[in-house]
């Protein structure tokens, strides 16, 4: 029986051997088939890929294997459905390259890079993503609001102020021009973070400017997008209370000639009220801050003057008030008037009582007074002119003759304007 145990054993051990060598045998056969031809041979992979977004296009960085076997390597996407190959030269190997692949829908990407030897072997492939941005992301950028866009005619400039915005949105800068009263055009770049005012000089009523503002849609793009120009008119501000400004004395000069008179600030001269060698009413006599009409003494005749200031207001009476400080004007061979008008500028002296556009007037002479005006405005909103007009030297025997310059002088303590 032991015997019997041991026989069976030692067949049952053979036929394992036996198994395994078959197995063994089977393997080796399975191998060769498979390698038949040599050893499979991979070109060198590209190494430390990256990609760039831009503007239906991107940018893929890498370094090229040292492999100096590799002619060219194969960048496919969209399921392999699109490809592009890129030849390599010999004294590329094992250095940096970048290489832009444009023609690209609007889209997100996944890539597949593979490196090829001149035998058409093939690399390990390199897989990486990218995002390519188009009409539609463009579409979703908005130019960057203003805050301010106001005509300050007295100074024949514009004051443009930049509203707040989201540095995180990829907001770069905007870009300003504009073309000023000599025809020069003036550029500005205003970045990002910067909300201060931006004057823009030599700038008159009626006068433009355009902008746009730029974008980066993420760190990676190598495009900058902009928006549309946007081109704006700069207006006259709604105006508050007090509504004058350098209404009071003393006045503040805005241009002194040096010697005694200037022109104030805040007020607009016609070329008329510029009779002291091309300033206006601001007189520096007797400690300074004087607003003065002034003709003779030396100083050239006042014809058809207007000093007056410019407001957009709302609807609502009004009453307009001027209060004067010494005069010798006769009220006879003189015309000044504190008036108010429709428009961005007063009627002449001779039209003052019977324009159309004349809200109201008070003709000034005499001993110092207070003149008051009082009109109604029922638009949404109403540009108007207000401030003083005069003419001396006139001719009562003939008002239409030229004037004759006399010695006049009118002083002013304010101008206030109210709304009842």
């Amino acid at each position: 029986m032991n015997n019997k145990l041991k026989n069976i054993s030692f067949l049952f051990l053979i036929g394992l051997i036996l198994a395994g060598f078959s197995a063994c045998t089977l393997d080796e056969d399975d191998y060769k088939k498979y390698t038949e031809g040599g050893e499979i041979s991979y070109a060198g992979k590209l190494d430390s890929v990256s990609v760039f977004s831009g503007k239906n296009r991107i940018q893929l960085n890498a370094m090229l294997s040292t492999d100096p076997l590799v002619t060219s390597y194969r960048v496919y996407w969209g399921n392999r459905r699109d490809s592009v190959v890129i030849p390599v030269n010999p004294d590329q190997i094992a250095t940096k390259i970048s290489q832009i692949i444009p023609g690209l829908e609007e889209n997100t990407y996944n890539f597949e890079i593979r490196s090829f030897d001149d035998l058409g072997n093939s690399s390990i492939p390199v897989f990486t993503s990218g995002k390519v941005y188009g009409d539609r992301y463009i579409a979703t950028l908005i130019n960057r609001p203003l805050v301010k866009k106001d005509l300050q005619v007295s100074s024949n400039s514009a004051v443009v102020e930049f509203a707040p915005v989201d540095l995180t949105s990829g907001i770069i800068e905007s870009e300003l021009e504009y073309t000023d009263n000599n025809n020069v055009t003036k550029s500005f770049t205003i970045a990002a973070d910067d909300t201060d005012e931006l004057i823009l000089e030599n700038f008159d009523e009626g006068n433009t400017f355009r902008y746009r503002t730029s974008f980066k849609p993420d760190s990676t793009s190598i495009d900058i997008f902009y928006t549309d120009y946007s081109v704006i008119e700069a207006i006259v501000p709604i105006t508050e209370a007090p509504y004058f400004k350098n209404a009071v004395k003393p006045f503040k000069v805005g241009e002194f000639s040096g010697v005694r008179y200037g022109t104030p600030e805040d007020w607009i001269h016609n070329e008329g009220a510029l009779n002291h060698n091309g300033y206006g009413v601001y007189d520096s006599n007797r400690g300074g801050g004087i607003f003065n009409l002034v003709s003779g003494y030396g100083e050239p005749k006042l014809v058809n003057a207007k000093v007056y200031q410019k407001m957009r207001l709302k609807p609502g009476t009004y009453t307009y008030s001027v209060i004067t400080e010494g005069n010798n004007y006769d009220g006879v061979r003189d015309q000044v008037y504190a008036t108010v008008a429709l428009g961005g500028t007063l009627p002449d002296v001779k039209e003052v009582e019977t324009s159309t556009n004349t809200l109201g007037f008070s003709r000034i002479s005499g001993p110092p007074n207070t003149y008051t005006i009082q009109f109604t405005l029922t638009d949404d909103l109403t540009d108007i002119a207000i401030g003083l007009a005069a003419t001396n030297g006139i001719n009562p025997n003939d008002p239409d003759a030229e004037p004759t310059n006399i010695n006049r002088y009118m002083t002013f303590t304010s101008f206030t304007l109210k709304k009842n």
